[in-house]
Protein backbone atom coordinates (compact mmCIF):
# COMPACT_ATOMS: atom_id res chain seq x y z
CA UNK A 1 0.00 0.00 0.00
CA UNK A 2 1.10 3.66 -0.88
CA UNK A 3 -0.07 5.52 1.69
CA UNK A 4 -0.89 9.33 0.37
CA UNK A 5 1.63 11.35 2.10
CA UNK A 6 -0.19 14.70 4.20
CA UNK A 7 1.13 18.27 3.50
CA UNK A 8 0.03 19.93 6.65
CA UNK A 9 2.95 21.91 7.96
CA UNK A 10 3.80 20.87 11.16
CA UNK A 11 6.01 22.98 13.64
CA UNK A 12 7.80 20.27 15.31
CA UNK A 13 11.55 20.00 15.14
CA UNK A 14 14.45 18.01 16.40
CA UNK A 15 17.89 17.81 17.13
CA UNK A 16 20.34 14.74 16.87
CA UNK A 17 22.92 15.53 19.02
CA UNK A 18 24.82 12.65 17.38
CA UNK A 19 24.58 13.15 13.86
CA UNK A 20 24.03 17.02 13.34
CA UNK A 21 23.73 20.18 15.15
CA UNK A 22 20.38 20.55 14.36
CA UNK A 23 17.81 18.33 13.42
CA UNK A 24 15.48 19.49 9.95
CA UNK A 25 11.93 19.53 10.71
CA UNK A 26 9.11 16.63 10.58
CA UNK A 27 7.92 18.46 7.17
CA UNK A 28 11.71 17.72 5.53
CA UNK A 29 10.75 14.83 5.92
CA UNK A 30 7.55 14.06 4.31
CA UNK A 31 9.21 16.29 1.52
CA UNK A 32 12.16 13.25 1.03
CA UNK A 33 9.11 10.84 1.23
CA UNK A 34 7.75 12.60 -1.96
CA UNK A 35 10.52 12.90 -3.90
CA UNK A 36 10.39 12.98 -7.86
CA UNK A 37 9.87 9.89 -9.70
CA UNK A 38 11.99 9.18 -12.99
CA UNK A 39 9.35 8.88 -15.68
CA UNK A 40 11.09 5.43 -16.70
CA UNK A 41 10.22 3.93 -13.57
CA UNK A 42 6.69 4.91 -12.83
CA UNK A 43 5.62 1.72 -14.53
CA UNK A 44 7.95 -1.05 -12.51
CA UNK A 45 5.98 -3.85 -11.43
CA UNK A 46 6.64 -3.04 -7.81
CA UNK A 47 4.31 -0.85 -5.87
CA UNK A 48 4.17 -0.30 -2.03
CA UNK A 49 6.33 -1.21 0.83
CA UNK A 50 6.18 -4.73 1.15
CA UNK A 51 6.31 -6.85 -2.23
CA UNK A 52 5.50 -10.38 -2.50
CA UNK A 53 8.75 -12.51 -3.60
CA UNK A 54 6.87 -13.06 -7.16
CA UNK A 55 6.65 -9.77 -7.83
CA UNK A 56 9.87 -9.24 -7.28
CA UNK A 57 11.65 -12.16 -8.85
CA UNK A 58 9.14 -10.46 -11.64
CA UNK A 59 10.75 -7.19 -11.71
CA UNK A 60 14.37 -9.37 -11.25
CA UNK A 61 13.60 -10.18 -14.65
CA UNK A 62 13.39 -7.01 -16.41
CA UNK A 63 15.87 -6.05 -17.68
CA UNK A 64 14.80 -2.66 -18.88
CA UNK A 65 13.99 -1.73 -15.09
CA UNK A 66 15.68 -4.25 -12.72
CA UNK A 67 15.97 -2.83 -8.96
CA UNK A 68 18.65 -3.17 -6.70
CA UNK A 69 18.58 -5.91 -4.79
CA UNK A 70 19.47 -5.57 -0.96
CA UNK A 71 20.37 -7.87 1.12
CA UNK A 72 20.43 -6.85 4.85
CA UNK A 73 20.23 -9.59 6.64
CA UNK A 74 20.82 -8.77 10.45
CA UNK A 75 20.68 -10.44 13.73
CA UNK A 76 20.79 -9.75 17.75
CA UNK A 77 22.15 -13.25 18.20
CA UNK A 78 26.17 -13.46 18.18
CA UNK A 79 26.22 -16.88 16.74
CA UNK A 80 24.60 -15.41 13.56
CA UNK A 81 26.00 -12.72 11.10
CA UNK A 82 24.65 -11.73 7.80
CA UNK A 83 27.60 -10.43 6.12
CA UNK A 84 29.50 -13.78 6.76
CA UNK A 85 26.67 -15.30 5.33
CA UNK A 86 26.07 -13.32 2.36
CA UNK A 87 30.03 -13.37 1.61
CA UNK A 88 29.69 -17.36 1.67
CA UNK A 89 26.67 -17.49 -0.66
CA UNK A 90 24.23 -18.14 -2.03
CA UNK A 91 22.42 -14.73 -2.43
CA UNK A 92 19.84 -13.12 -4.84
CA UNK A 93 21.91 -12.88 -8.04
CA UNK A 94 23.35 -9.53 -8.83
CA UNK A 95 23.06 -8.20 -4.82
CA UNK A 96 24.35 -6.00 -2.72
CA UNK A 97 24.86 -6.24 0.75
CA UNK A 98 23.78 -3.40 3.59
CA UNK A 99 25.06 -3.46 6.97
CA UNK A 100 23.51 -1.47 9.60
CA UNK A 101 26.26 -1.54 11.90
CA UNK A 102 28.62 -0.45 9.42
CA UNK A 103 27.10 2.65 8.10
CA UNK A 104 26.32 3.98 10.83
CA UNK A 105 27.37 7.05 13.24
CA UNK A 106 30.43 5.51 14.82
CA UNK A 107 33.01 7.16 17.38
CA UNK A 108 33.39 10.26 19.66
CA UNK A 109 32.27 12.90 17.64
CA UNK A 110 29.32 11.56 15.98
CA UNK A 111 28.94 8.61 18.92
CA UNK A 112 30.65 9.48 22.31
CA UNK A 113 28.17 6.92 23.87
CA UNK A 114 28.75 4.32 21.70
CA UNK A 115 25.22 3.26 20.70
CA UNK A 116 24.71 0.74 17.93
CA UNK A 117 23.35 1.27 14.68
CA UNK A 118 22.91 4.66 14.65
CA UNK A 119 21.81 6.24 11.70
CA UNK A 120 24.83 7.32 9.62
CA UNK A 121 25.72 11.54 8.84
CA UNK A 122 24.67 12.36 4.93
CA UNK A 123 28.16 11.76 3.59
CA UNK A 124 28.64 8.32 4.84
CA UNK A 125 25.37 7.20 3.50
CA UNK A 126 26.08 8.90 0.30
CA UNK A 127 29.19 6.94 0.23
CA UNK A 128 27.90 3.86 0.68
CA UNK A 129 25.20 4.00 -1.89
CA UNK A 130 28.18 5.27 -4.64
CA UNK A 131 30.21 2.27 -3.31
CA UNK A 132 27.19 -0.04 -4.08
CA UNK A 133 26.16 1.02 -7.47
CA UNK A 134 22.88 2.68 -6.17
CA UNK A 135 21.53 5.70 -7.78
CA UNK A 136 18.66 7.89 -6.69
CA UNK A 137 16.54 7.00 -9.41
CA UNK A 138 16.90 3.37 -8.75
CA UNK A 139 14.36 1.02 -7.35
CA UNK A 140 15.92 -0.45 -4.22
CA UNK A 141 14.21 -4.14 -2.97
CA UNK A 142 15.39 -4.83 0.77
CA UNK A 143 15.15 -8.68 1.94
CA UNK A 144 16.64 -10.72 4.43
CA UNK A 145 17.77 -14.53 4.68
CA UNK A 146 15.31 -17.17 6.45
CA UNK A 147 14.49 -16.08 10.12
CA UNK A 148 15.48 -12.60 9.99
CA UNK A 149 12.67 -9.96 10.73
CA UNK A 150 15.34 -7.00 11.39
CA UNK A 151 15.10 -5.93 7.43
CA UNK A 152 12.94 -3.17 8.22
CA UNK A 153 15.78 -1.24 9.92
CA UNK A 154 17.44 -1.04 6.74
CA UNK A 155 14.17 0.36 4.98
CA UNK A 156 13.53 3.18 7.06
CA UNK A 157 17.38 4.34 6.94
CA UNK A 158 16.86 4.43 3.58
CA UNK A 159 14.11 6.31 3.45
CA UNK A 160 14.80 8.76 5.97
CA UNK A 161 18.51 9.39 4.50
CA UNK A 162 16.08 10.68 1.19
CA UNK A 163 15.89 7.65 -0.85
CA UNK A 164 12.25 7.90 -2.67
CA UNK A 165 10.15 5.94 -0.44
CA UNK A 166 7.83 4.69 -3.11
CA UNK A 167 11.59 3.56 -4.76
CA UNK A 168 12.13 1.23 -1.19
CA UNK A 169 10.54 -1.67 -0.99
CA UNK A 170 10.60 -4.46 1.36
CA UNK A 171 10.45 -7.81 0.41
CA UNK A 172 7.69 -10.61 1.92
CA UNK A 173 9.70 -14.20 1.82
CA UNK A 174 13.16 -14.86 2.40
CA UNK A 175 16.02 -16.59 0.03
CA UNK A 176 14.25 -19.95 -0.10
CA UNK A 177 11.20 -19.06 -1.05
CA UNK A 178 12.97 -16.77 -3.81
CA UNK A 179 14.78 -19.99 -5.14
CA UNK A 180 11.84 -22.34 -4.68
CA UNK A 181 9.73 -19.37 -7.35
CA UNK A 182 12.71 -19.63 -9.61
CA UNK A 183 14.56 -17.02 -8.73
CA UNK A 184 18.17 -16.38 -10.40
CA UNK A 185 20.34 -17.58 -7.67
CA UNK A 186 23.61 -16.21 -7.13
CA UNK A 187 26.98 -18.49 -5.86
CA UNK A 188 30.20 -18.79 -4.51
CA UNK A 189 32.02 -16.25 -2.24
CA UNK A 190 31.68 -12.11 -2.63
CA UNK A 191 33.58 -9.81 -0.49
CA UNK A 192 31.11 -7.52 1.05
CA UNK A 193 32.61 -3.32 0.81
CA UNK A 194 33.72 -1.63 3.91
CA UNK A 195 33.17 1.84 4.80
CA UNK A 196 36.78 1.73 6.02
CA UNK A 197 37.59 1.68 2.17
CA UNK A 198 35.72 4.67 1.55
CA UNK A 199 37.93 7.11 -0.48
CA UNK A 200 37.31 10.65 0.84
CA UNK A 201 38.84 12.31 -1.83
CA UNK A 202 36.58 10.12 -4.46
CA UNK A 203 33.64 12.88 -5.98
CA UNK A 204 30.02 11.79 -4.56
CA UNK A 205 27.50 10.90 -6.92
CA UNK A 206 24.55 10.09 -5.08
CA UNK A 207 22.34 12.68 -3.07
CA UNK A 208 21.04 11.72 0.03
CA UNK A 209 19.73 13.94 2.98
CA UNK A 210 20.50 14.05 6.91
CA UNK A 211 18.42 11.53 8.58
CA UNK A 212 14.79 12.21 9.25
CA UNK A 213 11.96 10.90 11.08
CA UNK A 214 14.31 10.53 13.95
CA UNK A 215 14.28 11.86 17.59
CA UNK A 216 17.12 12.38 19.87
CA UNK A 217 16.71 11.17 23.77
CA UNK A 218 16.37 15.28 25.21
CA UNK A 219 13.34 15.28 22.90
CA UNK A 220 12.01 11.58 24.52
CA UNK A 221 12.63 12.73 27.93
CA UNK A 222 10.86 16.37 27.31
CA UNK A 223 7.68 14.17 26.22
CA UNK A 224 7.68 12.02 29.03
CA UNK A 225 8.47 14.37 31.64
CA UNK A 226 6.17 17.16 30.40
CA UNK A 227 3.32 14.38 30.51
CA UNK A 228 2.12 15.36 27.27
CA UNK A 229 -0.51 12.68 26.82
CA UNK A 230 -2.85 15.08 24.86
CA UNK A 231 -0.20 15.54 21.58
CA UNK A 232 2.27 12.23 21.71
CA UNK A 233 2.27 8.87 22.74
CA UNK A 234 5.37 6.40 22.84
CA UNK A 235 5.39 3.01 21.50
CA UNK A 236 7.69 0.59 22.93
CA UNK A 237 8.81 -1.98 20.75
CA UNK A 238 10.07 -4.75 23.35
CA UNK A 239 8.38 -7.67 24.46
CA UNK A 240 6.07 -7.25 27.27
CA UNK A 241 8.88 -9.74 29.90
CA UNK A 242 11.39 -6.64 29.35
CA UNK A 243 8.38 -3.87 28.92
CA UNK A 244 7.85 -5.09 32.56
CA UNK A 245 11.19 -6.10 34.01
CA UNK A 246 10.16 -9.72 33.77
CA UNK A 247 12.92 -10.66 31.82
CA UNK A 248 16.26 -9.65 31.46
CA UNK A 249 18.30 -7.08 28.85
CA UNK A 250 20.26 -8.54 26.64
CA UNK A 251 23.04 -6.11 27.17
CA UNK A 252 24.84 -5.32 29.69
CA UNK A 253 24.17 -2.60 32.19
CA UNK A 254 21.03 -1.72 31.02
CA UNK A 255 18.15 -1.15 33.30
CA UNK A 256 14.78 -3.55 32.76
CA UNK A 257 10.99 -1.17 32.84
CA UNK A 258 9.81 1.19 30.60
CA UNK A 259 9.41 5.13 30.24
CA UNK A 260 6.02 6.70 32.41
CA UNK A 261 2.92 6.57 30.21
CA UNK A 262 4.51 4.42 27.20
CA UNK A 263 2.46 1.60 25.28
CA UNK A 264 3.65 -1.92 24.91
CA UNK A 265 3.49 -3.63 21.21
CA UNK A 266 6.04 -5.91 20.87
CA UNK A 267 7.16 -6.23 17.38
CA UNK A 268 7.24 -10.05 16.94
CA UNK A 269 3.30 -9.71 16.95
CA UNK A 270 3.29 -7.93 14.00
CA UNK A 271 4.80 -10.46 12.07
CA UNK A 272 4.06 -13.80 10.06
CA UNK A 273 4.43 -16.87 13.06
CA UNK A 274 5.07 -18.95 10.53
CA UNK A 275 7.72 -16.61 8.34
CA UNK A 276 9.68 -13.81 10.20
CA UNK A 277 10.83 -12.48 7.00
CA UNK A 278 6.49 -11.25 6.76
CA UNK A 279 4.66 -9.07 8.13
CA UNK A 280 0.90 -10.22 9.34
CA UNK A 281 -2.00 -9.05 7.10
CA UNK A 282 -3.42 -5.35 7.62
CA UNK A 283 -5.89 -6.95 10.30
CA UNK A 284 -3.91 -8.68 12.36
CA UNK A 285 -1.28 -5.90 12.26
CA UNK A 286 -4.55 -3.45 13.30
CA UNK A 287 -5.36 -5.93 16.14
CA UNK A 288 -2.03 -5.67 17.30
CA UNK A 289 -1.92 -2.10 18.24
CA UNK A 290 -5.53 -2.06 19.37
CA UNK A 291 -4.17 -4.78 21.79
CA UNK A 292 -1.47 -2.39 22.81
CA UNK A 293 -3.67 0.53 23.43
CA UNK A 294 -2.59 2.26 20.27
CA UNK A 295 -4.98 3.48 18.17
CA UNK A 296 -3.30 3.77 14.52
CA UNK A 297 -5.09 6.72 13.50
CA UNK A 298 -4.39 9.04 16.39
CA UNK A 299 -3.74 12.41 15.22
CA UNK A 300 -0.62 12.54 18.12
CA UNK A 301 2.64 12.57 17.19
CA UNK A 302 4.06 8.88 17.59
CA UNK A 303 7.68 7.97 19.26
CA UNK A 304 8.75 4.66 18.52
CA UNK A 305 11.40 2.64 20.80
CA UNK A 306 12.88 -0.84 21.15
CA UNK A 307 15.89 -2.24 22.02
CA UNK A 308 18.26 -0.21 19.94
CA UNK A 309 16.07 1.47 16.84
CA UNK A 310 15.81 -2.09 14.72
CA UNK A 311 12.36 -3.10 15.66
CA UNK A 312 11.08 -0.11 16.04
CA UNK A 313 11.59 0.31 12.37
CA UNK A 314 9.77 -2.32 12.23
CA UNK A 315 6.17 -0.93 14.01
CA UNK A 316 6.54 2.27 11.77
CA UNK A 317 6.33 -0.03 8.48
CA UNK A 318 3.22 -1.57 10.15
CA UNK A 319 1.75 1.76 11.44
CA UNK A 320 2.23 3.31 7.92
CA UNK A 321 0.95 -0.73 6.71
CA UNK A 322 -2.20 -0.21 8.48
CA UNK A 323 -3.17 3.34 6.68
CA UNK A 324 -1.17 6.00 9.17
CA UNK A 325 0.40 8.56 7.67
CA UNK A 326 4.53 9.16 8.19
CA UNK A 327 4.61 12.43 8.55
CA UNK A 328 4.09 12.64 12.10
CA UNK A 329 5.94 9.02 13.39
CA UNK A 330 9.15 9.35 14.81
CA UNK A 331 12.09 6.33 15.66
CA UNK A 332 14.04 6.55 18.61
CA UNK A 333 17.31 5.85 17.48
CA UNK A 334 19.15 5.61 20.67
CA UNK A 335 16.00 3.44 22.15
CA UNK A 336 16.04 1.90 25.31
CA UNK A 337 20.02 0.92 24.77
CA UNK A 338 20.36 5.04 25.68
CA UNK A 339 17.36 5.07 27.51
CA UNK A 340 17.86 2.77 30.08
CA UNK A 341 21.74 2.80 30.31
CA UNK A 342 21.54 6.26 31.60
CA UNK A 343 20.85 6.20 35.51
CA UNK A 344 18.98 9.64 35.30
CA UNK A 345 16.36 8.67 33.14
CA UNK A 346 12.44 8.10 35.05
CA UNK A 347 11.71 3.99 34.66
CA UNK A 348 8.70 2.53 35.81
Amino acid sequence: MIVALALTRLSFTSSFTLLTPTHTSAVSFVSSLKSRVPTHLKMSSLAGNVVSVENCIKAHNNKNSSPVFVDASWYLDPDQNGRVDYEAGPRIDGAKFFDIDDIASKGEVLNPKGLPHMMPPKELFEKAMDALGIKNSDHVVIYGKEGCFFTARAWYQFRAMGHPSNQVHLMQGGLNEWRDKGGRIETGPKEVISSESFNDSTEVVYVGEEAKGIVSMSEVLETVESGDEANSIIIDARSAGRFRAEAPEPREGVRGGCMPGSFNVPATELIDDNDKTKLHCQDELQSAFKNGGVDVNTDKKVIISCGSGVMASLVALALEECGRDPYNTFVFDGSWTEWGSDPDTPIV
